[in-house]
């Protein structure tokens, strides 16, 4: 009887550690697409949203993070999400903004007047 039961959980125990490992790819997968989503309609309050409920700060993500092969500042300027972009170079630090070119690139594309361009420099 006691055999019954030990092989019994570790059915159960190897069947709910299955389901849980695709469900985190999922989950990180939504995460990853909700960002570039809020970032690309200018929703500044849903990303906030989706970075407080994921549990993250933007800065631990911000260099793993890329929408349409552009990291998130970038995005944001191409898409003209200028609420999204000015909070993310807000939360980001001085020195980020210092070594990555982003003023450059935005400068060199045409984006150098934006609003995100301009917090940049500010920076």
């Amino acid at each position: 009887m006691k055999s019954i039961v030990a092989f019994l959980s570790t059915v159960v125990l190897l069947s709910v550690m299955s389901v849980s490992a695709p469900a985190k790819a999922n989950d990180v997968a939504s995460f990853l697409a909700g960002v570039c989503d809020n970032v690309a309609s200018d929703n500044k309050g849903r990303f906030r949203k989706k970075l407080k409920n994921a549990g993250v700060k933007l800065r631990n993500i911000y260099d793993g993070v890329t929408c349409g092969g552009e990291p998130l500042v970038r995005y944001a300027m191409q898409k003209n999400a200028k609420a999204v972009g000015v909070f993310m170079v807000k939360r980001m630090p001085a020195s980020h903004f210092a070594s990555s070119g982003d003023l450059d690139w935005a400068a060199a594309n045409g984006f150098g007047d934006s609003d995100i361009a301009k917090a940049i420099a500010k920076r």
